[in-house]
Parts: structure tokens; sequence; C-alpha cells
């Protein structure tokens, strides 16, 4: 079985080909082009030479507008190739990519001044948080051996000593290993917003 995963949730485009298990081929592109751009150049090269049996996107949370455009894409494509589509969220895919640890705290990038933030206690998801630095700086004080991954812990925490774990996936890679390791997670592929667009200011650029 064939899988081709799609994410452009983090402010880049990858895409993964995964076959049983194991990568045949991944592309990222982290230029300032436009996702909706990017995505037909990198798949056609690897449609052209495979057949797919599944399309796998990341649903979010991340770049709004990134989520949008990997969905859709992934949709049209989905009718264009007559295969199923199905969904992984970016808390989920994280999770699983870094071991299914029983505690962990996943934070998100989102280019403002908070993260996106979910706990995993005992291995129970807990409830999607916005977390500010100095929120995230209680959590070290109170729990210091927690475990700290996901695209928003370098950003948000530079200059701060913190448990980490190497993480050697990301991406469509990631989402490609996780839906392999645990395809009843996938859903179908409906956008995760943790929130609305306006809640906060951004402390940097935006490129949605």
């Amino acid at each position: 079985m064939k899988i081709l995963a799609l994410d452009t949730t983090a402010w880049a485009c990858s895409i993964a080909l995964w076959e049983n298990g194991k990568e045949v081929d991944y592309q990222e592109e982290t230029t300032e082009k436009s996702q909706a751009q990017i995505l037909p150049i990198l798949i056609t090269s690897l449609t052209d030479l495979h057949q797919i049996d599944l399309l796998l996107v990341n649903t979010g949370p991340g770049s709004f507008t990134g989520i949008r455009v990997g969905i859709a894409f992934a949709k049209g494509l989905s009718k264009g190739l007559n295969i199923p589509i199905k969904g992984m969220d970016s808390f989920t895919t994280t999770h699983l990519a870094n071991g299914s640890l029983e505690n962990l705290l996943i934070l998100i990038e989102a280019h403002r001044k908070d993260v996106f933030a979910k706990r995993y206690l005992n291995s129970i998801p807990q409830k999607v948080m916005n977390l500010t630095r100095k929120e995230i700086e209680a959590i070290i004080h109170e729990f210091p051996e927690l475990p700290i991954v996901g695209t928003g812990a370098n950003s948000m925490l530079k200059g701060i000593s913190y448990p980490s774990i190497p993480e050697p996936l990301h991406g469509a890679r990631a989402l490609a290993f996780a839906y392999f390791l645990n395809p009843d997670l996938a859903t179908d592929p409906l956008p995760y917003y943790a929130r609305e667009a306006d809640v906060t200011t951004r402390n940097t650029p935006s490129r949605d």
C-alpha cells in the first residue's frame, strides 16, 4: 500500500511517499513561494511515477492558510485520482512520531506571542491550550522532568533549559510514520483550528 502524505501546516510544504511503512520519497520546500504553487510541482513528480492508494493530510493546528491550502489541495487530488483521503492532526502526529510517550508537552508554532499546546498525561491527551512563554516556564518549574517537543518548542523557549527528546521525523515524514504506526487514529480531513485567526497579535510577520 502506498500513501502520499502532505503537510503544509508549518509555513512550509512537505510531501512523503511511503509504502508498507517504509519511506520511498520525501520532498520539502521552505521558500517564500505560495504553498498552492509549490504543492503541484512537488506532487507531480511522484504521481507520474507511482500509483497512490491513499492520501493523508495534516489537518492542523498551525498556519491558517497552510491548513486550508493543504486540505483543499488534497481533496481535489483525491477526486482527480479517485482514491480515498484521511487526515491526522499535528498533536497526534507529533505524539506518535515521538514514541507515544505517556507524559509529554507538545508545542505547535503559531507565529504569535503564544503557541498551541497539548499535554499527554499517562498517555491521555488533555485539552488544547494557548500558552505564552511565561506560562510554559511555570509548567517547566512545576514538572521539571516533562519532555517538551514540537515545532513551537525551540522558537518559544530559546535560552531556557528544558527536557527535550530528539525529533528525527517532521512534516509529512512524521505524518506518514504516524499513520502506519496507528492508522485507526486517522480521521476525515476536517480542518483543526485551535482558535479564531484574530485572537492575539502576532509577534512575527505572518505568511497567512
